[in-house]
């Protein structure tokens, strides 16, 4: 019993930590099809956020929420200024994305130093049997699932999705229907930074907070929403989410972290290479249309 409840725990935390690390990117990828190479530092930015006013005596749970619309106002000023110039090439969007990374990894390295205090990781542990399981993770596995829930709810149940998905499909008609898709942009970028600052501020305290943490999330994030494809990006993300995790999760068990993420990365490029167009598109033709 205990083995089985390790092993379940363990595919849990590695869900979980793919879908925090790929919310954002769900948003800015998914659905604006902008490679945004500075979602680890937005990251960043959320867990510099909520380490300050948890050391200024703020609640980490009022900590998370500033640092979702703090790093939504920076993903507002960024599309204002940079990234509306650059819809429709993907390239140049890379490129400029990941000298805005640079930009702010090495801003937050001089202005605070190579390390910020770290946040203790709330709730505590349990223990069943012999089994012992941090409180925190489990409220972070529940908390990913809500979040991917709600974003599920914002674009396919709500105005503002439907008029999202529109300006994203077919700009100039949505444009002809009085849609005003400049400011759907904005808002579908501000919303991914956000995103990406709350999960950035939710695992600050599973990690050291330095001007480079960003790095270790951007690789399963990409992963993770390219795996999972663009025809449905929400199930897309699910599908991939519990298909890498259940590709690392027993090699991480057997064999240490390091051959886990290896099996991930093998599992994707399979199935990058049988369904080229990604779990979405499969789950779309099969369970959704």
């Amino acid at each position: 019993m205990d083995g089985v409840l390790s092993v379940l725990y363990q595919f849990g935390t590695n869900a979980a930590f793919l879908l925090l690390s790929a919310i954002g990117l769900i948003v800015i990828l998914g659905m604006m099809n902008i490679i945004n190479l500075a979602h680890g530092e937005l990251m960043m930015i959320g867990a510099y956020v909520a380490s300050s006013l948890y050391h200024s005596g703020v609640p980490f749970a009022a900590c998370v929420v500033v640092s979702f619309f703090a790093v939504a106002l920076v993903g507002v000023a960024l599309e204002r200024v940079l990234i509306r110039r650059f819809y429709g090439r993907e390239l140049q969007a890379l490129v400029v994305t990941w000298g805005v990374s640079l930009i702010l990894a090495q801003g937050a390295l001089l202005a605070f130093g190579p390390f910020l205090a770290s946040i203790p990781i709330p709730f505590g542990s349990g223990t069943v049997g012999t089994f012992s399981f941090s409180w925190y993770w489990i409220a972070l596995i529940v908390l990913a699932l809500l979040l991917v829930a709600g974003l599920w709810f914002l674009y396919y149940r709500t105005a503002f999705g439907l008029r999202a998905r529109a300006t994203m499909q077919e700009r100039e008609m949505a444009q002809a229907l009085g849609v005003k898709t400049g400011r759907v942009y904005m808002l579908t970028f501000a919303l991914g930074s956000g995103l990406a600052g709350l999960a950035g501020a939710l695992m600050a305290p599973t990690t050291t907070i330095a001007p480079y943490m960003g790095q270790q999330y951007v690789a399963p994030a990409f992963i993770t929403v390219v795996t999972g494809g663009s025809a449905n990006v929400i199930a897309g993300a699910l599908g991939s989410t519990g298909f890498l995790s259940l590709a690392e999760t027993p090699f991480t068990i057997w064999f240490g972290t390091f051959i886990g993420i290896v099996a991930m990365l093998l599992a994707s490029l399979v199935l990058i290479r049988l369904l080229p167009k990604g779990l979405s598109e499969w789950i779309q033709r099969r369970w959704l249309s």
